[in-house]
């Protein structure tokens, strides 16, 4: 499977709270020598607790990070984030608070149709229109409502079909169902691995939850301190986890260690 995006040796910084000896700000490093590959209609999810710097990984793709350093190439070509206007169309991020994401003066109609018209192939914008909102499930009877009047999921399926808008070949997904109730984390979910198998969109899935990355993720980053600890599939990382923080994470989950419990605490035959 090729690879649609990859980072090498990435490091992220942001300005320091404190000033140096000369006054000027220092730097403060979040992610340290970061590798890995995203492949082709792969969802990859990066996990770890708050903190960890797997929301700086996401950011520094598409330049929101100040400062950083290392090698990102999409499919071959080698690009810097704070200059890739280029690949705006085919990277894209949705954030986690759907609400300040959208134009609060803008109907679902006009924050979709915005994006439409810059979309190079759009033929019939009607039609586009349409067809986003089936494919995110967004209803019908929302196309003229602002984002006040829309619940969570529905501001979030808004945020996700504005993306999908110009046909982007990575979505970046930064916590985009930590705000919302379990049921409609399911919908959420369900709809991005549709679109991973569907229109081989490649997915880098951001969360703390691990419930989440189980049902629903190929490969798996462990993050911690800004390091990537572990990896590999879900398979290998939650039957198999080698890394004492991923031990710790996943003792973490209800029900992960009831096995080893009870192996521990029933009495051996021999007994």
């Amino acid at each position: 499977m090729p690879s649609v995006l990859s980072l090498q040796n990435v490091s992220a910084f942001y300005p320091s709270s404190s000033a140096s000896f000369f006054g000027s700000a220092g730097w403060t490093q979040i992610l340290k020598d970061i590798n890995f590959d995203l492949h082709a209609g792969e969802i990859l999810s990066i996990v770890g607790e708050s903190g960890s710097g797997k929301s700086t990984l996401g950011k520094s793709i598409v330049g929101l990070v100040p400062k950083i350093s290392g090698s990102f190439i999409f499919k071959t070509e080698e690009y810097h984030p704070s200059n890739m206007r280029h690949l705006r169309q085919k990277i894209q991020i949705i954030f986690q608070d759907p609400y300040s994401s959208l134009n609060p003066r803008m109907s679902v109609n006009e924050t979709l149709n915005e994006v439409i018209q810059l979309y190079p192939n759009a033929k019939n914008p009607n039609e586009r229109l349409t067809a986003l909102m089936d494919q995110t499930e967004i209803p019908k009877d929302a196309a003229a409502k602002y984002p006040h009047e829309l619940s969570g999921g529905q501001r979030q399926r808004v945020c996700i079909a504005r993306s999908l808008a110009v046909e982007p070949d990575v979505l970046i997904c930064d916590e985009i169902v930590s705000a919302l109730d379990v049921s409609v984390q399911a919908k959420i979910l369900n709809l991005m691995k549709d679109l991973s198998e569907q229109k081989s969109i490649s997915i880098l899935f951001t969360t703390h939850d691990l419930h989440v990355v189980e049902s629903f993720t190929d490969t798996v980053l462990v993050m911690n301190g800004g390091h990537i600890v572990e990896s590999g599939t879900v398979e290998q990382v939650f039957q198999n986890p080698k890394h004492e923080y991923t031990q710790i994470l996943l003792g973490s989950i209800p029900g992960k260690n009831h096995q080893k419990e009870d192996e521990i605490l029933m009495p051996s035959s021999s007994s």
